[in-house]
């Protein structure tokens, strides 16, 4: 543990310039880390997150709850939106305490967990596909009803793995979108090549970061496999990738980086 802790503090990033692609107020985390180690964070964020009005499937949710037994959330922002959207409800104590939690783990546990509720399934997964699985096995034989709150971008995974052993139905909350207003002084720093890393969380940022940019040169950290793979598709190898996804993980995935580099 104390030569795990002394080789840490041995990798320097003072001077180093990373840019967080994660929505306004979602890289708190990661700069105080990187902090730790004298880097600088510069803050673009490549996604908005904004509210979906309540459609037919929800509204039926929302007043017939008692048919539901699990509800899925496999983001932080899920679970965020789900709650800001019940919390309107009359019977927002009831519902929650009715239906039972079920979580791709991580931040979206912890998340959950801060907020006094309790986890019937906590997969600690890391992809979306592993919580797929994992929740399809968790749910055979239990004749269960899920209801899964998530954005209108998610890949359709849940509903095809976890459709096989119950029923499952899928509700968007909340939109992924490029932010209206964007700091040109930063994307600069990308175009110029005055940065060290981009930290990329989720495939949909660095969708809208690419169009933006257009290079092939781009110098990228991940959150996972899934973003990776995203990027990857872009002809663009990740320099690293996380094994958590989570701020922790991206901060480790960058320090071995450097290591390795030394």
């Amino acid at each position: 543990m104390v030569e795990s802790f002394r080789k840490d503090i041995a990798v320097s990033l003072k001077g180093k310039c990373f840019i967080s692609t994660r929505p306004v107020g979602k890289s708190n985390e990661i700069q105080v880390l990187l902090e730790k180690y004298e880097a600088k964070l510069f803050e673009l964020p490549m996604i908005e997150l904004s509210e979906l009005d309540c459609d037919d499937t929800c509204s039926k949710i929302l007043a017939n709850y008692e048919a539901y037994s699990h509800i899925a959330f496999t983001s932080t922002f899920g679970f965020e939106f789900f709650c800001q959207k019940i919390s309107r409800h009359h019977q927002f104590n009831t519902i929650l305490s009715h239906i039972k939690i079920v979580s791709i783990g991580y931040k979206t546990s912890e998340l959950i967990r801060s907020k006094g509720f309790d986890i019937a399934l906590d997969a600690n997964a890391k992809t979306g596909e592993e919580f797929a699985c994992k929740l399809a096995e968790y749910l055979k034989g239990k004749n269960a009803n899920v209801i899964w709150a998530t954005g209108s971008l998610s890949p359709n995974i849940l509903i095809e793995k976890v459709g096989k052993v119950s029923k499952i139905t899928r509700i968007n909350l909340y939109e992924n979108t490029l932010p209206g207003i964007i700091d040109n002084k930063i994307l600069e720093k990308i175009r110029a090549n005055a940065y060290d890393m981009i930290i990329v969380a989720s495939p949909s940022a660095f969708k809208n970061l690419y169009p933006l940019v257009q290079s092939k040169h781009l110098r990228v950290v991940c959150i996972g496999q899934t973003t990776a793979n995203e990027v990857i598709s872009y002809g663009i190898e990740p320099l690293a990738i996380a094994n958590e996804p989570s701020s922790i993980g991206i901060k480790e995935a960058i320090l071995n980086y450097y290591r390795s580099s030394e």
